[in-house]
């Protein structure tokens, strides 16, 4: 986590009132939190971060835009999902902390900087879809590759008659069909 040192703001150097903050993150950002490689790659994600420093809190509001190049599930193609995250980050100083939002966190107050890459690590990845298709490319035209789907329905359907089949995935074959 060494190469993220960009990511660190001494707040208590800083005037009260409004800050900002850009940063580029691409594949290396992501290596300093992974030994192996990650699902993805080719990230190209700019980060803009407004501070509004208050002596008694800091509000960070991210704004992270752009794409990561990742496999579609249903093909194996990769493909640029878009990436969009507005999020908002308060920093409340004192002894303990004092709830368990997401948003609100507390630092002691002999703390001096915070370090960001965390959070926006999490941000991003929280921000990926849970079905990662090729119709959710950038350019909003890419498609499934026919010709694996077809490859894939023929291997899933050679060598078993529906005697064979067990009946407990019925279910998961009817949304494959429909897919």
């Amino acid at each position: 986590m060494r190469k993220l040192q960009e990511y660190i703001i001494n707040y208590e150097g800083l005037k009260t009132g409004s800050h900002t903050f850009d940063y580029l993150i691409n594949d290396d950002f992501f290596r300093e939190f992974f030994e192996a490689e990650t699902e993805f790659s080719q990230a190209d994600l700019k980060a803009t971060v407004h501070l509004m420093k208050d002596p008694t809190m800091l509000v960070f509001d991210f704004e992270i835009l752009g794409t990561v190049y990742m496999p579609c599930d249903r093909c194996l193609d990769d493909y640029h999902q878009p990436i969009e995250i507005r999020q908002k980050l308060i920093v409340n100083f004192g002894e303990e902390d004092q709830g368990d939002d997401d948003t609100i966190i507390t630092l002691p107050r002999s703390e001096f900087e915070i370090n960001l890459a965390p959070y926006m690590y999490d941000y991003i990845l929280l921000s990926i879809p849970m079905k990662r298709v090729c119709q959710n490319d950038v350019n909003e035209t890419k498609t499934c590759n026919q010709e694996m789907i077809e490859k894939l329905k023929s291997y899933r359907n050679s060598g078993q008659t529906a005697e064979e089949t067990d009946p407990r995935w019925e279910a998961l074959k009817k949304i494959m069909d429909n897919n």
